[in-house]
């Protein structure tokens, strides 16, 4: 079956991918999903690392998870994007990553208390979801959604975040700034500042 995004779509998601590699959001593995307007469906990054994946690969799924286009394999946590979509009406898009400070409050488990400016749209705590495993049943996939609520963000125990946006663009944002809030947060701890 054919394509029902626009080129232009796949482009910006190719791009994210170029972006979160390059920022070290995805080192490897990681998704970027985005809601197709005028469709029920989603295009979604397939089971590739990110800097690494062409268009021809890039995946739509209709909202039950069954694969409509693309020459990818979906990723494992496609539940998780689709559930945020059906959970979230506000929700355009999805960067899912593993950023090495976000991952420090991932192995512990402990949510992020924003303060740093930049991190205020994600929420004044990004919540932690507790279940250290990849979530790829639909179960999880609802715990998932009840832990983020309305926040920006959510962190991953042990698996790293999931940031959501009402664009590709403002999605990759959400977890640059979510990065750079856990790497602040780390060194004023370190520093005793906290």
């Amino acid at each position: 079956m054919s394509f029902a995004s626009s080129h232009e779509l796949r482009a910006e998601v190719l791009t994210a991918c170029r972006v979160l590699t390059h920022f070290r959001i995805v080192e490897g593995f990681g998704h970027v999903s985005a809601r197709i307007a005028g469709a029920d469906r989603i295009l979604i990054t397939p089971r590739k690392a990110l800097g690494l994946v062409g268009e021809e690969e890039l995946v739509e799924l209709d909202l039950e998870g069954r694969q409509v286009a693309g020459e990818g394999s979906p990723p494992l946590e496609a539940a998780m994007h689709l559930a945020v979509y059906r959970g979230r009406s506000d929700v355009m898009a999805i960067a899912r990553g593993h950023p090495r400070h976000v991952a420090s409050y991932a192995c512990a488990g402990e949510p992020l208390r924003i303060a740093h400016g930049f991190g205020a749209n994600l929420g004044h705590v990004v919540p932690v979801f507790g279940e250290p495993v990849l979530v790829t049943s639909l179960e999880r996939a609802a715990g998932i959604v009840e832990t983020l609520g309305d926040a920006g963000a959510v962190i991953l125990r042990a698996n790293g975040m999931l940031a959501v946006g009402q664009s590709i663009e403002h999605a990759c944002v959400q977890a640059l700034f979510l990065e750079e809030a856990a790497e602040l947060q780390l060194f004023a701890a370190s520093a005793g500042l906290t």
